[in-house]
Parts: C-alpha cells; structure tokens; sequence
C-alpha cells in the first residue's frame, strides 16, 4: 500500500535565489514576487505588497524629496529645487526656489528647525521662508583677539572654509595709527568699529593687510581682555568653499555634521563646528586611508561614525572615528584603520543597530569588538544571485522602512526583515523579499515618519499605498519549492482531498492557485526561469471569503507519477491582493523511478 506523506508549509518567509529550488526549505520561495510579510497583530502573513500611488510631477528626474515639515517638502527636480508647500495634495504650482541645481542626488540633514541641502554642487538651506547659499549666512570667525596695533594677541578661531570673512579684534593704545591684520593679500574690509561704533577714516593697504586711521584709535578701556577696536575683512582662499559644497555625503554626529563625496578629497571627511553647520573650520578634517580611494559613504552607530571607502589595492576599506575630549584641541575625531579589505560599492546604513554596507558581493555586516577585531559577516546570500546582478547595482541605495532595509537597484527593491533572521555560515542574516516596480523608473527611496516615497526618473513622486500601481496591475505571487516529499528518487501521486490553504481575508481579495510538476513544463524547469511558466489554475470556485481575519480555501489536484510538485499561490487581476498564512498538500509515494 501507497504511503501517504503530509506536507506542511507554515511559518512562510520570503525568497531564496541560491538554492536549487529543489533545496530550498519548505518555508521560503524559490520564486516569489511583490510580497512581503505583514506584521498586524492578527498573525502574521505573507501578502502582496502595497501599490504605489501618484502625488506630483515635476517634469524631470527626481534627485532628492527633502522634508522640513509633514506639509513643506523641497522637491530636487533636474536642475530646479522646487517648494511644495501643501505637501501632500497635488501640488499648485509649485515655486522654484533655484534654477541651478547639480543634476546629482541630493542629501539633506534637519539642524535646530532649518534644512540643509547638499548637492555636489551647492550647500543651501532653507528655514521655512527663504532658501540661501549656506556662504551667505555663514558664521563670520573671530580668528585673532588682544593684537596691538603691531600684531600679536591670541589666535582664537579658525578660518572657516563657507566664507571668506574674518574678523580682527584689537587693544587700541590712542597712538598707533597703522593696524596690523593677521593675514596679507586681502579682498577687502567690509568694516571697521571703534569702541562699538562704524567709523570710515581709515584707508587700507590690501596686499600687506594694514589698516591707517587718519586719527589714532582711542586706548581701550581699563578692564583687562576687552578689545576696542574691530576690523571684518575678506579674504578668499581659492576651493575653499568647494571642499563643502561639492560633498554629496553628510551625516549628523556628535552635535556635528560630517560631510565627505568630494571628488577633489576622495579620503577626506570635514566637520563644522558644535552645533554650526555653517561654520567648517579649514582645520577640522581627517583623511582615511589613501586618496587612490574615494570615500563611498558613512554611517553612525554605536557612537562612532563608520567610514565605507570603495575597493581598492591597499586592502584597507573601512575605518571609524571614535569622538575624545583634548585638553588642549577639545574634541577630536581620530582616524582608525579596521580589519575590513572588502571595499563599498555605493551604500551603507544603521539597519536597526546593525552596520551593514553594500559590497561588490551583496550586503556586509560588521560584527566583533572594535578595538580587536572587526569580523564581516555576510547578510545576503538569499539574494545575491539577482541582486548583484542588476545593471545599476553600483548605484544602488538604502532606506530603512518599517523594520525593513530596501536596497533599489534598477526598478527592483530587495527587503531585509530586521524580525526574521537566521544563522549563516559567517553569522546572522536576514530573511528577504523581492519587488519589482513595473510602471515606474524609481530613482531613489525616501522614508519619512513611517511613508515611504518613490522618486522617478520621469520627474514623478509616488506614495506606497494602495492596491495597485498607478493604475497597473500588481503581478505577485509565491511559490513553494520543487518538493519530492522526502523520496527524490520515488514517483508520488496527490492525495486530491488533502489540499488546504489558510488565507487572509482582504476586502476585494482575491487568491489564485497554481501547481506544476516535473512532468509540466519539463524544459522551463531545467532553465531555472523565474517567469514564463506555464502554470494550471486549479478550481478557483473552491476559494472561500468570510468576513473574518482568515478564512481557507481546499484545492483539489490530480498529478500521477511525479518525481516533484511545486505550488503557486498569485493574483495577476487589478485591486486583488492576497494574503497567505499556510497551506497543506499530500501525496501518496510510490515506487522507484524507472528509465
């Protein structure tokens, strides 16, 4: 007699690209599509994943969508940055605020209720009213104090690289009337104050740097460290405010901000001052590594700021900068080599407390302690064979979305499940999922307060939300593995009573299954197609809706002398979704395969 084997796919997680699909565990999919796992509470399913719906055009390439508030987002267009101020109704109109933007992503940070933008090209900000070149608001340094008329005094704060004004203070004596400034070759001195009055009888020798008043300054007062008489002037420094403006990577870190990207310093990370974005001291930098290696990104975890520099032959990739206190400096960054030689292609991110980067062989995680070894492990094996493969992959970018990592590459997002992971060969890693967005050339992701926004390449910005795409059909679908039940060797035939699928009901739902055989389209299955079969529907009026949270469906199959079955669980019609939670197939084994 035939024994009878049930099988069981419960616990449902997302994709497996490495395997055979003859391998791969009874609760992943060889070959899924648009799902992902839906955390309500109420059990958790795989379903299909939300649409995507329209909010604006703007006619060209979308470079950055920068928010200052949840009704004001600055819209980074082609070479125009546009304000959308009734965020997120269609926009009116939308003003542009300039016409002169790098045709480059963008990247944004929020400091003390004001938004700065960089570009590559430009640092601006933007508080809410007006937008301005970060150079024209910049913090003016005192960079001298206590100088006699000769010279001297103290030298207080550095040059600041955003603009080129600096600002002398001295210790008048009512005889001296030629001022010595602490720098030669000056553009100009924009004023000069007399015991806190603007005076102008004074004439100026630019390429010595002195100032001579017709009248001598009057002495200064009695109390000890105060000055009487000050002098703002210019000076510019060629590139000196191009090491910030052409940076298209910052990061907030330690009440700073850190920026780095510019081609011109491939190793060199600047920061501003405490609490000043606007003010980057020409002596506030550190290099890592070489400069025959571009810095690719930087990430801040665990209070220290990770350094990703792309491959390279110095075998020397990753670096990190732990903040300590000077006595004499204040604080101070440090540069640090780590143990890491696999190099960073484009990307890297705090994925829920975990550093992760993307390599030129998926995603990296950096585990062990900092100070005496710093261990990779790898977190995407499931997916690497497509995700590395994509056209773009060198380009590609993370967001964190609602306990998921995306990764965009192309028009393909791949999702790391921060909640489901499991032990690899080198360490943890996740659980993933596959999308494919099919009416839209997504040019960057944007995560804010929850929503997630997509950008495009035609000039529109989406919402994920929704049933369908824009419109479109959403294509998704989950297959079980190619399953010989245990006897790979034996030819099986199903039990057509034993079929029962739990699903989640879903106002409008609709679910469709599929199955196939290794007799069934034999030659696809030898090419591994992840699309292009020709699947069997099965008895959809055997599918059940109630008005509760999950509901079953029983399918009936007929299949004689197979080696292995898989099943496909898909909706392909507009505004259907699905939800699965599990589903039972049974089969009978037979006797052995004959030639």
């Amino acid at each position: 007699m035939a024994t009878a084997i049930k099988r069981q796919y419960t616990d449902l997680t997302g994709v497996d690209f490495k395997n055979d699909e003859t391998l791969v565990d009874l609760n992943r999919s060889p070959d899924a599509l648009n799902i992902y796992k839906e955390y309500d509470g109420e059990g958790n399913c795989i379903r299909t994943r939300p649409g995507y719906e329209k909010l604006g055009e703007f006619g060209d390439i979308i470079y950055g969508i920068h928010f200052f508030s949840e009704s004001v987002v600055l819209v980074h267009s082609g070479e125009n940055l546009y304000l959308w101020d009734n965020f997120p109704s269609e926009p009116e109109n939308p003003t542009v605020l300039k016409n002169d933007m790098n045709e480059h992503k963008s990247i944004s940070f929020i400091f003390e209720d004001n938004l700065y933008i960089n570009d590559g090209l430009n640092y601006v900000v933007y508080n809410g009213t007006t937008l301005a070149d970060v150079s024209s608001i910049a913090f003016i340094p005192t960079t001298s104090i206590g100088r006699s008329p000769s010279g001297g005094g103290t030298q207080y704060q550095d040059v600041n690289l955003l603009q080129p004004k600096r600002i002398n203070t001295f210790i008048g004596n009512g005889i001296n009337t030629v001022y010595y400034l602490d720098a030669s070759d000056i553009d100009d001195v924009i004023s000069v104050k007399v015991d806190g009055v603007e005076v102008t009888n004074y004439g100026v020798n630019k390429p010595i740097g002195r100032i001579f008043f017709n009248d001598a300054p009057p002495p200064a007062p009695s109390i000890s460290g105060v000055d009487n008489v000050e002098i703002v002037f210019s000076k510019n420094v060629a590139g000196y405010n191009d090491r910030i403006q052409k940076c298209t990577v910052s990061q907030v870190f330690d009440n700073r901000v850190f920026f780095t990207g510019n081609i011109a310093f491939k190793n060199t990370i600047f920061h501003c001052e405490l609490n000043n974005p606007t003010y980057v001291s020409d002596l506030s930098y550190y290099q890592d590594g070489t400069s025959e290696s571009a810095i690719k990104s930087i990430t801040v975890g665990n209070n220290i700021l990770w350094v990703f520099k792309e491959p390279n032959q110095e075998n020397a990739t990753v670096f990190y900068h732990v903040p300590q206190t000077d006595y004499e400096a204040g604080r101070i960054y440090p540069s640090k080599q780590g143990n890491v030689s696999t190099g960073c292609t484009s990307d890297s991110i705090n994925f829920s407390d975990d550093i992760v980067f993307l390599s030129k062989y998926g995603l990296e995680g950096i585990n062990g302690d900092i100070e005496q070894e710093q261990l990779l492990s790898h977190r995407s094996s499931l997916v690497d064979n497509k995700l590395i493969n994509t056209s773009n992959f060198d380009k590609a970018s993370m967001c964190e979305w609602k306990g998921y990592l995306l990764i965009l590459a192309d028009n393909r997002i791949f999702l790391a499940d921060s909640r489901q992971k499991f032990q690899g060969i080198n360490g943890i890693e996740y659980e993933w999922y596959y999308w494919e967005l099919q009416s839209t050339s997504p040019s960057l992701l944007k995560e804010y307060k929850g929503n997630l926004y997509i950008g495009s390449t035609e000039g529109d910005i989406y919402i994920l939300k929704g049933t369908n795409d824009d419109g479109e059909i959403i294509y998704s679908y989950w297959t079980t593995p190619m399953d010989a039940f245990g006897y790979s060797n034996m030819l099986k035939t199903t039990n057509k009573r034993g079929g029962v699928a739990r699903i989640k009901t879903i106002p409008n739902g609709k679910i469709k299954v599929a199955e196939r055989t290794n007799k069934r389209d034999e030659r696809l299955i030898t090419e591994k197609s992840s699309t292009g079969f020709d699947y069997n529907n099965i008895d959809y009026s055997n599918f059940a809706y109630t008005t509760k949270n999950e509901s079953y469906i029983v399918y009936k199959i007929k299949e004689k002398k197979f080696l292995n079955i898989s099943m496909k669980f898909y909706s392909d019609e507009l505004d259907k979704p699905f939800g699965l939670y599990s589903m039972i197939l049974e089969a009978f084994v037979g006797g052995y395969v004959k030639r």
